[in-house]
């Protein structure tokens, strides 16, 4: 299940980041010990807090993507998991007209009832909070970046964000990092309206762990409101 405030869109939903319990305070899943986080406590004391804000903005964007762990539902590997292969027998199909023929000979139309695989209006998640979709024909479930593109690619994306500082350039340095590329090999164009800056990045990805690692990096800056 996902939470309500799960950021971006129905297929780019971006899990939580379970590091923090809601509090500020990080869990202990961090590999550094307790007296590295202290002494990095006293470090980051010692900051402006612009320089804090950014030392903690890079130690989020280091660690390891959420999107690393494999997809499960209830403990069990999704393409193993329950309910999943072909579909049951009975009304599964729906907004498809079929034919059929009366006693009399003449065909009918009928459209099949039943609940569609990958229901915009209630989509399934994984354990780790990712939007499934399901094969059509097999049935067969997988996170949405995974089922439905193709690597590498150029992936087209739109962010749209407070026109502040350098967002434009920072967003494609967020894209560059993210696709392990230099900056310069990025292509993107920017539109500036008012208060708000829309900048169009074509990323460069090899793989969905790096696009859904994209999606987590373009999120932990607060200037971002909207993506896709």
């Amino acid at each position: 299940m996902a939470s309500d405030n799960v950021s971006g869109s129905f297929f780019n939903q971006v899990p939580n980041d379970k590091s923090n319990d809601g509090n500020g305070n990080v869990n202990g899943n961090d590999e550094s010990s307790n007296e590295t986080n202290n002494s990095g406590d006293d470090a980051s004391a010692a900051l402006d807090p612009f320089e804090a804000s950014m030392a903690e903005l890079m130690r989020k964007r280091n660690k390891k993507p959420l999107a690393s762990k494999p997809s499960t539902l209830g403990g069990v590997p999704t393409s193993k998991a329950t309910g999943f292969g072909k579909q049951a027998r009975g009304p599964q199909i729906v907004n498809k007209i079929q034919s059929t023929s009366n006693a009399s000979g003449n065909k009918q139309s009928f459209i099949g009832i039943g609940k569609p695989l990958n229901d915009v209006n209630n989509p399934e998640y994984d354990d780790q909070g990712y939007t499934l979709y399901a094969n059509e024909e097999t049935g067969e479930k997988q996170r949405v970046f995974e089922a439905l593109i193709e690597y590498p690619c150029e992936f087209k994306m739109k962010i749209i964000g407070a026109n502040e500082g350098t967002f434009a350039k920072e967003m494609v340095q967020v894209v560059a990092d993210s696709c392990n590329v230099e900056s310069d090999v990025v292509k993107f164009s920017e539109r500036t309206n008012g208060k708000w800056t829309s900048v169009t990045v074509f990323a460069p990805v090899e793989s969905a762990e790096m696009l859904y690692s994209l999606y987590e990096n373009i999120d932990r800056d607060p200037r971002v409101k909207f993506k896709f």
